[in-house]
């Protein structure tokens, strides 16, 4: 079995590998190397300076919110630590090419080290639903505002912008499932009827998961947090554009709309170049030249893999598990 598993991350690390080689051969062939190097000779370094620096920032209130929730959860550690956990969340989320691997590393290091796995998981899907409900906030509200002033005509991005609402109301449903009792009671006492769900423990995981309705500090202090988080992590796009002479005031509420789509994105295992290209699309179909548009995603994104990459040396040099 172990084997089996073994091969299978392989063929599955070897797919995603050539999905990311085929991608970025096409992006190359279809912009012309010339062009992308004379777009990106063009950038504005001290704008792109802005742009790291912002992450970085970004990145020390993010593990602020974590460890708030966690402490919350009845796990205090120290900020050095959480530090160090979140960055290497950070790096294998940019290096593993998407998805949930990076939560599932802190996760498990937390299980090793304190024995408080579930106390971990919970914390983790909460920092992450707290982020993807502020950028879905942002995406909304700029939905609204450009849907007031007729701006959203293009077919493709009015369909991306009901999917964002209907993304929205999901987040607002489990929003709802978490602070409600009455709700929690009729989904316990429907899935205790499954035998699947009683071998999973679904109701112990979950129940680490809910939030008391009166704990409105805590609410608070992580929509504050979550919201001036994610409302950087956009900054670093816009920044980026404004490192490419792209950005206009007449284009600048598209990030608000489009950067949300994409960080969604990002919770699916996509190889590296789908979401870029994809970003590039979208902006695209917002009047952004389209070449610069997939190069404005790239840089945006490579700005995050040279933050994170700290999170590789904590890895390498520092203690993430116990041994066994």
């Amino acid at each position: 079995m172990a084997e089996k598993n073994r091969v299978r991350k392989i063929i599955s690390s070897s797919a995603k590998i050539l999905a990311t080689v085929l991608i970025i051969a096409f992006l190359v062939e279809r912009l012309g190397w010339e062009s992308i190097v004379n777009t990106v000779r063009g950038a504005n370094p001290g704008w792109l300076a802005a742009a790291v620096g912002i992450f970085f920032v970004s990145v020390i209130i993010g593990v602020v919110q974590w460890q708030l929730l966690l402490a919350n959860r009845g796990l205090d550690l120290p900020f050095a630590r959480s530090f160090k956990l979140y960055y290497v969340g950070m790096f294998f989320n940019n290096f593993i090419m998407g998805g949930i691997v990076g939560d599932a590393v802190k996760v498990t290091s937390i299980r090793s080290q304190d024995g408080k796995g579930k106390i971990g998981l919970a914390a983790t899907v909460l920092d992450r639903f707290a982020g993807l409900w502020a950028m879905c906030g942002f995406a909304v509200v700029g939905s609204i505002i450009l849907l007031n002033r007729g701006m959203l005509t293009h077919g493709r991005i009015t369909t991306a912008v009901i999917a964002l609402f209907a993304a929205f109301a999901l987040f607002a449903g489990i929003m709802l499932f978490l602070m409600s009792k009455p709700l929690q009671n009729i989904f316990f006492s429907v899935t205790g009827r499954f035998p699947i769900c009683q071998k999973f423990r679904v109701k112990e995981m979950l129940s680490e998961m809910l939030i008391e309705a009166q704990d409105y500090k805590l609410l608070a202090s992580v929509a504050v947090l979550a919201i001036l988080t994610q409302f950087l992590r956009i900054s670093v796009h816009v920044l980026t554009a404004a490192s490419l002479g792209l950005l206009t005031p007449e284009n600048f509420q598209y990030f608000f709309i489009f950067v949300p789509i994409i960080a969604m994105l990002m919770t699916i295992p996509l190889p590296f170049g789908a979401r870029e290209a994809f970003g590039g699309v979208l902006f695209a179909l917002a009047g952004f030249p389209p070449e610069e548009a997939v190069i404005m995603g790239f840089l945006a994104s490579l700005i995050g893999i040279a933050v994170s990459s700290l999170g590789g040396i904590f890895f390498v040099t520092g203690k993430i598990y116990n041994k066994g």
